[in-house]
């Protein structure tokens, strides 16, 4: 199905200048997708799984599917792993592939980590699915495919204890260069680069009784220092089975989760974003799905919780 102009004009129009890494609403389930240094954390071998589909009954909306791995090593001061993500957005489509490494350092009340993560962006870009609203855009010419794989690299710093997190990560740091094409007056126009990503990320865990722990966290995203966005989060862990959270993000989205302990070892998680502007006048909500498998799980001795 053909992409209609106004889903071209949001997702090529708009992303242009804002938010290019895909939109996560679970994102404190599994850092490792925006901070390197989160690889190994959790001091088990582990992998996610990650299904999210936006904007549903818009066409072309963006669609995403990730799979991670992390793991401990050297006793614990290392983690390695890696992990890769797969998008649609109308007539783009990527899939990129990184191993990630981190070092880590334990101090007086917790643990510095500093990761890396390199690899490769593979990129597609069929103008054919366009349905153009200015059949004469200069910027455009159809019934093309533009492909290109480009190398990519992110760095970040994490430092965690028994109740508390804090990161910073920065994403595309060789700022991949995937689209550009010539206007009518011949002059080249860049239309497509991967711009950095700059990520905070800040997490505490207060003990309520026995059976409640509430985590508030934030998370703070901008890209290249501008279109600056906030996810202000309050999850609750209910006798160490069951998670229930609500995020408001101030791009105007409101977004409720649940994640479910079948066992020790497995988890499911759940999440719905609403947005409280124009684009839920066309949409029913984005829906996204999580698994997740610690091979070696042990029984957590934690109070508190990191939601890791």
């Amino acid at each position: 199905m053909k992409t209609t102009f106004i889903t071209t004009f949001i997702i090529i129009g708009i992303q242009m200048v804002a938010q290019q890494d895909p939109q996560y609403s679970q994102y404190m389930f599994n850092r490792v997708l925006i901070n390197p240094a989160y690889i190994g954390s959790k001091d088990v071998p582990s992998i996610t799984l990650l299904s999210r589909k936006e904007w549903v009954n818009v066409s072309g909306a963006p669609q995403t599917n990730n799979f991670s791995f992390s793991t401990p090593i050297q006793s614990n001061k290392m983690g390695i792993g890696g992990h890769l993500v797969q998008e649609t957005i109308g007539p783009k489509n990527w899939l990129t592939g990184y191993v990630d490494y981190c070092y880590r350092i334990k101090l007086a009340r917790g643990i510095f980590s500093f990761g890396v993560s390199a690899g490769a962006v593979a990129y597609n870009f069929n103008t054919s699915k366009l349905d153009l609203y200015d059949k004469n855009e200069p910027t455009l010419q159809t019934n093309s495919v533009t492909q290109a794989v480009r190398f990519d690299m992110s760095a970040g710093i994490y430092y965690y204890t028994r109740s508390f997190y804090l990161g910073i990560s920065a994403t595309h740091l060789t700022s991949p260069k995937l689209f550009e094409t010539n206007s009518r007056s011949g002059s080249p126009t860049k239309f497509y680069d991967l711009n950095q990503h700059i990520f905070l990320t800040l997490g505490k865990g207060f003990l309520v009784n026995d059976g409640l722990i509430f985590n508030p966290s934030l998370m703070i995203k901008s890209v290249t220092g501008k279109n600056i966005n906030t996810d202000v989060n309050a999850n609750f862990l209910i006798k160490n089975k069951v998670i229930f959270g609500i995020s408001l993000r101030s791009s105007y989205n409101l977004v409720g989760l649940i994640q479910y302990h079948i066992q020790d070892k497995f988890r499911i998680g759940y999440s719905y974003d609403y947005g409280f502007r124009g684009i839920s006048k066309i949409s029913s909500g984005s829906h996204e799905i999580s698994l997740s498998f610690d091979f070696t799980a042990k029984k957590s001795k934690i109070t508190t919780t990191r939601l890791l």
